[in-house]
């Protein structure tokens, strides 16, 4: 889109626009230090320091409190009355990877039943952290929700491979990895056409290779103790990535969304022996004893179903039924509803701890689910530890992360209000120390009747300020929303990311990219009927943006 490229170029570089923002970045290059004061500190799951300080240097917290001295060579941060809580901690997520076609045309192999290990989606050798791209608007997404720390698995079948524990600063790939090689990620997933391309295949795979490993390890122990008389070792990258594993230098984020996987991969780590994490678990309710007998660590999915009187896709099917059938069907709806909502907070009141995963949940729903779990019994203390605490320890990173202490990194959600209330809002969010500040949208508008109103359609926008005009295309899917902006003049499209709606407001970002410079941008529109005014923003300021639906109904 050359066009609007320039444009945005011309307008954002403007010295004229400067004014609408403080540049933290800017100023942050002429110290290393940043004091935050008058604040109300969250500092660690059932703690609160009223109005007190923090003081951050060189991306570390250096002191917490209520009587710290302001020094005289820091960028004062102004959040007063604000609340201050430590980062959230993604347990388990693909962010940063890039999603790939996983169910196109296979290779050809000449033996199905044995085909080599990449076709079979048995890779526990593959990092995570090779995959991942620092500039992925997953990362600044994640961030903008309260997030300074990833745990990334790959994208496979089986056995995808190893994870990496990621910064999510928006610095380069050289520095934001922490930690790599950190465990290996697991799945019930079968391989259409190849061995193992059943549940009972993958569950045989998985034991045969743990053997392999165990035997293999055995092996090369020997071999480098006295290879006199030996056999030369030779494995597979496979066997030999499973060896931590089974040493249990490793512990193994299994998939496991249904009470069925559960009770399977219980079952394995029983025979085999390995350190296990359940990762991404949907059904937990009828599992519960199992998982505290077992003593393992938990991730639970934040991906919740839909309320019975919301699901509106299968209404035909239910127009066949009679009276007493649908008040039957209505009923054990809504029990399923309510025991899947409402069993983290049994699981807590079992004892069991347990953190949240990210592998299916879309992360833009996390406060509204949160916020549904704890109108249904989840603890607000309980849900940070989740989010902080759990995770921190459950990835050996408690010494840096989880709380909001002294030697802890500099990572910090800086909220209008209490983080899990329905209004509060990110101001800042601050990783590693550096300072990332976020608008506050004004209250969503409303159509008439206070109902929120179908925005899905075509509409003209106009951005006067730059003289910048053309079309909008908006279409929805259940929750997703998709954008395609064309340019007036030349009919270039540029595709809206991160879409999200809240009320009757639409945010998306643009990257703009023109002869080697490149640009994030946010759009931010409010919908009133078949009209919508809104900004256009950058680092360097925002720009007036309206328009009207083509030909409204």
């Amino acid at each position: 889109m050359k066009k609007l490229s320039l444009q945005f170029l011309v307008l954002f570089l403007s010295p004229m626009l400067c004014f609408a923002q403080v540049d933290y970045d800017k100023i942050q290059k002429a110290t290393d230090k940043v004091f935050i004061k008058d604040v109300i500190i969250h500092d660690k799951p059932g703690s609160t320091i009223e109005y007190g300080a923090i003081l951050i240097e060189g991306g570390i917290i250096k002191q917490v409190g209520k009587r710290i001295a302001e020094p005289n060579d820091a960028l004062i941060l102004t959040a007063d009355s604000l609340h201050v809580y430590p980062a959230f901690i993604d347990a388990l997520s693909h962010s940063g990877i890039k999603k790939e076609e996983e169910d196109g045309e296979r290779p050809k192999v000449k033996f199905p039943g044995s085909p080599p290990d990449d076709v079979a989606g048995i890779t526990p050798g593959k990092s995570a952290f090779d995959a991942i791209s620092a500039e992925s608007s997953d990362i600044s997404s994640m961030r903008e929700l309260g997030f300074g720390i990833a745990h990334v698995a790959p994208r496979g079948r089986m056995l995808p491979g190893q994870t990496a524990i990621i910064s999510l600063s928006g610095k380069s790939k050289d520095e934001i990895l922490l930690n790599e090689n950190v465990a290996n990620y697991s799945q019930l997933k079968t391989s259409p056409r190849v061995f193992p391309s059943t549940m009972i295949g993958v569950l045989t795979k998985f034991k045969e290779l743990y053997k392999q490993a165990e035997g293999a390890n055995i092996h090369l122990t020997k071999y480098k103790a006295s290879p006199v008389g030996m056999k030369r070792p030779s494995y597979s990258d496979a066997i030999t990535a499973m060896i931590p594993v089974t040493k249990k230098q490793q512990k193994v984020f299994f998939k496991a969304e249904s009470a069925k996987d559960v009770h399977r991969i219980l079952a394995l780590k029983k025979e085999l022996g390995f350190d296990l994490v359940l990762t991404d678990v949907k059904q937990v309710y009828p599992v519960i004893d199992h998982i505290k007998s077992a003593n393992v660590p938990v991730m639970v999915s934040l991906d919740l179903p839909k309320k019975p009187e919301d699901d509106k896709d299968k209404k035909d099917d239910e127009e066949d039924l009679t009276s007493e059938e649908m008040k039957q069907l209505k009923e054990r709806k809504a029990k399923a509803y309510n025991d899947y909502v409402g069993q983290l907070a049994l699981l807590d009141k079992a004892g069991v701890s347990f953190g949240f995963s990210w592998i299916n949940a879309k992360p833009k729903k996390m406060k509204e689910n949160i916020q549904t779990l704890i109108e249904n019994g989840l603890s607000e203390d309980t849900a940070l530890k989740g989010l902080t605490t759990v995770p921190a320890q459950l990835l050996g990173i408690s010494n840096i992360a989880g709380t909001a202490e002294s030697g802890k990194l500099g990572n910090l959600i800086i909220s209008t209000a209490p983080i899990f209330e329905k209004d509060s809002k990110i101001k800042f969010m601050i990783v590693d120390g550096e300072i990332f500040e976020y608008e506050i949208k004004e209250k969503k508008k409303k159509s008439d009747n206070g109902e929120e109103i179908d925005i899905a359609g075509t509409y003209t926008y106009e951005i006067s300020q730059f003289g910048a005009s053309g079309t909008f295309r908006i279409s929805a899917e259940d929750d997703d929303y998709k954008v395609i902006m064309v340019d007036g003049d030349d009919g270039s499209e540029l595709e809206g990311q991160n879409v999200t709606r809240e009320g009757n407001s639409l945010g998306f970002d643009l990257k703009i990219e023109e002869d080697g410079f490149s640009m994030d941008v946010s759009v931010n529109l409010d919908f009133d009927e078949e009209d919508f005014e809104g900004n256009v923003n950058s680092d360097f300021g925002a720009a007036p943006i309206e328009g009207s639906k083509v030909d409204p109904k």
